[in-house]
């Protein structure tokens, strides 16, 4: 199986579909302030827009919040519990709920303001579907619009599977803090993927140990392909054992 790195074109390139949105999530873990590596931090790519936390009995505290000393951030995280999918990676800054917000413009098959965050246009949602595309755990985003309605757009959530191969990490890479789980260092310029990893039954997942990155199958690559221009770029991203 070949897999693919989902990007975005350069600034400088001419985009096919006008579509933007500004939206965020209702509900957010707080960032943290690690007494172990001294770093203050906040993810930005874990969401789980299936999750509703409006009854949750610490709602409050996931709504807007501010660093946390990491004990105050640890017993908040645990409180999620029976919240999260099963398997759910989480860090300072995971988002939950919705993607809640405006748009306007129109929007390609597939949407990648960020390369983090991953949208699809209901019809290519269906086409995917349609292909058996597996992994695929779309929530409607509520945007509102100014102008005539447009087609629904679904945010994917995706699972944290898969991992970097250690051989393109940069040498003296320090590992993951043992308290915070913050990984230091700048992304390989060399990606690869590490074989014994990769889940089975996913054509479209993020990495455990590079959240930032969305990966996808061939199979998802080819069925998006067929579903006309987007402003989307598929990189092959090498595999080794």
């Amino acid at each position: 199986m070949r897999y693919f790195e989902l990007r975005t074109p350069r600034d400088d390139v001419p985009r096919v579909w006008t579509g933007s949105y500004q939206a965020e999530a209702r509900w957010m873990l707080p960032g943290v302030e690690c007494p172990a590596c001294g770093e203050t931090w906040s993810g930005i790519a874990l969401a789980y827009p299936s999750v509703d936390l409006s009854e949750h009995p610490r709602r409050p505290e996931f709504e807007a919040p501010g660093p946390e000393p990491f004990a105050s951030y640890a017993r908040l995280a645990e409180q999620l519990g029976a919240w999260l999918p099963p398997g759910a990676q989480v860090e300072p800054g995971t988002t939950f709920g919705p993607l809640v917000g405006t748009a306007r413009g129109k929007f390609g098959p597939l949407v990648l303001r960020d390369p983090w965050k991953l949208l699809v246009r209901e019809d290519a949602l269906q086409a995917l579907q349609a292909a058996r595309i597996q992994g695929l755990a779309p929530v409607r985003a509520e945007l509102a619009t100014a102008s005539a309605p447009m087609p629904a757009l679904y945010e994917l959530e995706l699972v944290a599977r898969g991992r970097l191969h250690p051989s393109c990490l940069p040498s003296g890479t320090a590992p993951p803090c043992a308290t915070c789980g913050r990984m230091g260092g700048p992304m390989p310029l060399d990606i690869r993927l590490e074989a014994a990893s990769l889940p089975s039954g996913q054509d479209v997942f993020r990495l455990t140990d590079a959240v930032t990155l969305i990966i996808v199958s061939e199979r998802f690559v080819e069925v998006a392909r067929s579903l006309g221009p987007m402003d989307v770029l598929f990189h092959e991203l090498p595999v080794s054992v």
